[in-house]
């Protein structure tokens, strides 16, 4: 008696050398992300208030895109992996450019906004977006 096993269907792939994260390793490294994030936040808030707000302003969307994206952790599957990787190329360049306004902040909490502005720039380049479709759940 043989058993017919279903067939494992191939991982796809990656439509350009730099497709180096999966979605769900991207999806980890945003879980991983949220509460450092949080708890960079913090410690910037008694250095720089505006620098603190771009930081938590970055930490509620990041939370927020990350719950709505179909992803294998994800709660609210209401847009594509491949939306979400849209929205965090905006985005960290939005919190990137409004890192570079704080130029009389104190130069610590002003480089870490701007670190974490470049953080979903390289995760989103990096990204595997080739097995995904536009369509959302």
């Amino acid at each position: 008696m043989t058993l017919l096993l279903p067939q494992a269907e191939p991982a796809p792939t990656p439509r350009r050398r730099l497709d180096l994260v999966s979605p769900r390793t991207h999806a980890l490294l945003d879980r991983l992300c949220l509460p450092l994030l949080l708890g960079c936040a913090w410690w910037a808030r008694r250095r720089s208030q505006p620098a603190a707000a771009i930081i938590l302003t970055h930490a509620v969307g990041e939370g927020t895109v990350g719950s709505i994206t179909r992803f294998p952790t994800g709660i609210w599957p209401l847009i594509s992996f491949r939306t979400h990787v849209r929205i965090g190329q905006v985005g960290g360049t939005t919190l990137l450019a409004l890192s570079y306004l704080l130029p009389s902040q104190p130069r610590a909490a002003r480089n870490l906004a701007i670190f974490w502005g470049l953080v979903p720039l390289v995760l989103t380049s990096l990204s595997d977006t080739s097995g995904q479709s536009d369509k959302a759940a």
